[in-house]
């Protein structure tokens, strides 16, 4: 059986989990495979998968967002991440969501000077 790209896309969101190891203390790994994962595909499944990101850029679980802003920030798709942050500034707990999409930009600033 095939899995769907919606599957694997999330499937590099939760694993390797975040915070389970050292090299994956603030989701690293998920970031770059993401990216990765966007790199390898063709323009409709990358448009796809963007779509998801985007969408994921602006969800109430916390390592979701951060992980999805800092896939965004790294592929150079600052609108997307200037509307998660728009996003966040409307939620109740803006601080904290601002603060968690501040750490994923930090992780992928950090593997984009690499």
């Amino acid at each position: 059986m095939e899995t769907s790209l919606e599957e694997e896309v999330l499937y590099l969101y939760e694993v390797p989990g975040i915070g389970a190891s050292y090299t994956n203390t603030y989701g690293e790994e998920n970031i770059q495979g993401l990216v990765q994962k966007y790199r390898d595909l063709k323009d409709e499944s990358m448009q796809e998968m963007l779509k998801m990101v985007i969408r994921f850029s602006q969800s109430s679980d916390l390592a979701t967002c951060f992980v999805s802003v800092g896939v965004l920030h790294a592929l150079g798709r600052n609108e997307d991440v200037q509307k998660a942050y728009r996003w966040a500034e409307t939620q109740d707990d803006r601080a904290r969501i601002i603060s968690h999409l501040d750490i994923g930009k930090s992780v992928a600033d950090y593997f984009i000077s690499a």
